[in-house]
């Protein structure tokens, strides 16, 4: 019996009869914006019986084919002709074998014209489809609250105090309501959508902060978000689902609500009782759908908030001002100066260039080189005396550290001539004779800091050569002789 409904009640047999007469056919057309702008028109402009005189009925379309200069109209919609009095009425003429109007002869001298029955719900859904309100959000708390409030009242659903009828009429009230809140939080996420895409326009980094911060927790969106965080919606709507199952186990209400589906419809009563199964379950799966759309609402939020850290972040570090800086420098000059060698720009005024001289690599040069390793250290000690004696070996290892070059040797040459921080020591005043005065020399040039003899106290100290100044002419750079060796003069600065 159950298929045998499923059957009798496939939507598409049911749209069969209307599909074949070619009621959807104008909005499959490349004309639709004309159609569908008509029918809007004359549901708007119809009087208190719902109709319009002929007269104006054409006067209408011409307005609107006068609103769609551009649009395509096939010849069977009057495309071929000129006069825009003959398009309106090739356009009446198919609005007519549409289904979508209906004439109304009243005499000779007065025709009327009515939007067909079928139609009307056709325009309220693509109204509905276009609704951008986001006011009609704001009842979500109020619907919400009157389903609650409806089934949590003593002997909401009790078949011993409703009839028949007013158990159908409050099952389907309810169901209405609840299908409409579903919409509201649809419409929520449609919202939360928006503000997604605005947001991946955003230019800069400011923008995107203030729609992360200000305009996304201020938008209508929060509305259904914030009334079914506060207010306690989400318990009472258990409990309201509570109360539906409470019915669906009961068949006392399962029958009176079949009485009344009997006797509206006019059906079996053995397809009455499975359908008031129906509805019943169908109400309480949209009560139960409300927090799950909650949870999807919530992770559309989640959403927008990674997205805009992210946005943030590419904005920020990834796509900062100064590349965009930087380019648009070079682009200006690379229009200035076109056709102009680097040799030229070092004749414009105010050009100073730090590298006149470009060398521009190619072939095998312009490959990147190879890394070479460096080679191993021999760190073996020397051979050592034969065991047993251990003096002789510790005068070996006491001259081999004596020779070799460590911050340590350079801190106490330092903290030896320059005491305090800022001291400065020409080579021209330093005495060296000895072997271990050259190692010091080469131990202070080394290095630039180490560890001093104080505790957790670092030295540090500066090399200034003479070449720094005297660059340009080699032979008067002035040489001094230390430990019998020619070098090049320098000072040593103590820093710190």
């Amino acid at each position: 019996m159950l298929a045998k409904m499923d059957q009798a009640n496939k939507l598409s047999d049911r749209l069969a009869s209307i599909v074949e007469g070619g009621f959807f056919r104008p909005l499959a057309r490349p004309s639709s914006p004309i159609y569908i702008d008509c029918a809007d028109r004359l549901a708007q402009s119809a009087d208190e019986g719902g109709q319009l005189s002929h007269n104006d009925t054409l006067v209408l379309i011409r307005e609107v084919l006068a609103a769609h200069p551009r649009a395509q109209l096939g010849d069977d919609e009057g495309g071929h002709l000129t006069d825009l009095r003959q398009r309106a009425g090739q356009i009446f003429n198919k609005l007519l074998e549409a289904g979508w109007l209906q004439e109304r002869t009243v005499s000779l001298d007065e025709r009327w014209v009515l939007l067909t029955p079928r139609v009307r719900p056709l325009i309220r859904l693509l109204r509905e489809f276009a609704e951008d309100n986001v006011a009609e959000l704001k009842d979500f708390a109020a619907t919400l609250r009157s389903i609650c409030q409806t089934l949590l009242a003593d002997g909401a659903l009790d078949p011993a105090r409703l009839s028949p009828e007013e158990f159908r009429q409050t099952i389907r009230e309810l169901n209405d309501r609840v299908e409409r809140a579903g919409e509201q939080m649809h419409a929520v996420e449609s919202l939360i959508l928006k503000h997604e895409d605005r947001q991946r326009a955003s230019i800069n980094a400011s923008e995107t902060l203030n729609r992360l911060l200000v305009e996304f927790h201020a938008g209508e969106h929060m509305v259904c978000y914030d009334a079914l965080q506060e207010g306690g919606l989400i318990p009472r709507l258990r409990q309201a689902r509570a109360v539906i199952q409470d019915a669906l186990a009961n068949p006392f209400a399962k029958q009176r609500l079949a009485d009344g589906l009997a006797a509206h419809r006019g059906v079996d009563p053995t397809d009455a009782y499975i359908e008031a199964e129906k509805v019943l379950r169908k109400l309480e799966n949209g009560i139960a759908s409300i927090p799950i759309k909650q949870r999807l609402i919530d992770g559309r939020m989640a959403d927008f908030s990674r997205l805009s850290t992210q946005r943030y972040r590419y904005q920020t570090e990834i796509r900062g001002r100064r590349p965009e800086r930087v380019k648009t420098y070079l682009n200006t000059a690379d229009s200035v100066h076109t056709g102009q060698s680097f040799a030229d720009l070092r004749r414009e005024p105010g050009m100073t260039l730090l590298c006149p001289d470009v060398v521009i690599f190619f072939g095998q040069d312009s490959l990147a080189p190879v890394r070479r390793l460096r080679p191993h250290v021999d760190l073996s000690l020397a051979e050592l005396p034969p065991t047993g004696d251990v003096a002789q070996a510790q005068d070996l290892l006491r001259n081999l550290n004596l020779n070799l070059i460590t911050p340590q040797r350079a801190v106490r040459f330092v903290e030896k001539h320059l005491p305090k921080n800022g001291a400065k020591l020409s080579s021209s005043e330093f005495s060296m004779h000895t072997e271990d005065d050259f190692l010091d020399l080469l131990a202070i040039l080394a290095f630039e800091r180490a560890n001093g003899s104080a505790q957790h106290h670092q030295l540090r100290w500066e090399i200034k050569p003479a070449r720094t100044g005297d660059g340009a002419d080699p032979a008067s750079i002035p040489v001094d002789r230390l430990a019998g060796r020619r070098v090049e003069r320098f000072i040593l600065e103590r820093i710190a």
